[in-house]
C-alpha cells in the first residue's frame, strides 16, 4: 500500500522518461513486477541479502529494469514514475517503488538512539518509541521471510503484538506507544517508515528530514539540539 512518507522517494533524482506507457499498460506491469517479486526464488534471495542494503536494492533494479523491457520499453523510469503519473489510480496505489531500502540505516539509527536514552534520560529528557504501520509486512510489500515476518495488522489487538515482538527482540531500552490502528500519529506527523521529532513545549521544534543523496537520516540532529538545549538553560556562574 501506499502511506504517506517522511522520506523523500527519490523521484526528484530520477529523470523523466521519455517513455510515457499508457496506465493500462502500467498496471499489467505493476501486476507483473509483483507477481515476480513476491515469487519464492526472490523472496529466498531476500532472505539471503537481508543484511546487504546494496544487493537488495540491485536485485529489485533488475526486476524493474526486466518489467520494462517484458513490455518492449527501456527506461526504467517508465515504471518508477508511476506514481507521479498517475497518484489516485488504486492499482499504481497497492504498489510501493522506492529506490533504496533502509535495514541497515535502521539498525543503525536504532543503537544510536538507545546511546542518546542511556546518556539523556537521567537528565530528564523523554524519549518515546511510537510503534506505526508496517514498512515490509508480509502481506503488502516484502522482502523476504526474514524481514517481513508479519501480516499488516487489521486490528490494535494485532498491532499490539508485533510491537511487544519488536520491543523484545529489538531489546528497546525506551518506553514504546503504539499508534491507533487508524493509524493517527502516522497520518498526523509523515512517520512512515521511521522518523525521529523533538517536542519542546508543546511545540514541534524539529522534525527530521532525510538526506538527499542517501535518503537516511542523521543522528547528529538529535545531537545538536540537545547540545543547544543544555547550552540554553546552563545556569550563569
Amino acid at each position: 500500500m501506499f502511506f504517506p512518507t517522511s522520506g523523500r522517494m527519490g523521484f526528484d533524482k530520477i529523470k523523466t522518461s521519455t517513455e510515457f506507457p499508457p496506465i493500462e499498460t502500467v498496471r499489467e506491469m505493476i501486476t507483473y513486477e509483483t507477481s515476480i517479486r513476491l515469487s519464492e526464488p526472490i523472496q529466498e534471495l531476500m532472505d539471503f541479502y537481508h543484511n546487504d542494503e546494496a544487493s537488495l536494492s540491485h536485485v529489485l533494479d533488475l526486476i524493474q529494469q526486466h518489467v520494462v523491457e517484458h513490455f518492449g520499453y527501456h527506461d526504467v523510469n517508465a515504471l518508477r514514475t508511476a506514481f507521479h503519473r498517475f497518484p489516485d489510480d488504486p492499482v499504481v496505489k497497492s504498489a510501493y517503488y522506492e529506490k533504496r531500502f533502509r535495514n541497515k540505516s535502521y539498525i543503525l539509527f536504532l543503537l544510536l538512539t538507545h546511546a542518546l536514552f542511556r546518556s539523556h534520560a537521567p537528565n530528564g529528557l523523554c524519549f518515546l518509541v511510537i510503534y506505526i504501520v508496517e514498512a515490509h509486512a508480509h502481506d503488502e510489500w516484502p522482502m523476504g521471510k526474514i524481514i517481513s515476518r508479519v501480516d499488516q495488522p487489521i486490528t490494535l489487538e494485532q498491532r499490539l503484538v508485533n510491537a511487544r515482538e519488536c520491543q523484545k527482540d529489538c531489546k528497546f531500552e525506551m518506553p514504546m506507544l503504539v499508534d491507533s490502528i487508524n493509524n493517527t500519529f502516522h497520518l498526523t506527523y509523515g512517520s512512515w517508515p521511521f522518523r525521529f521529532y523533538i517536542i519542546h513545549n508543546g511545540i514541534l521544534v524539529l522534525k527530521a528530514e532525510p538526506d538527499n543523496d542517501t535518503f537516511s537520516y542523521h543522528i547528529d540532529e538529535l545531537n545538536q539540539w540537545i547540545d543547544n538545549y543544555y547550552q540554553s538553560y546552563r545556569p550563569i556562574a
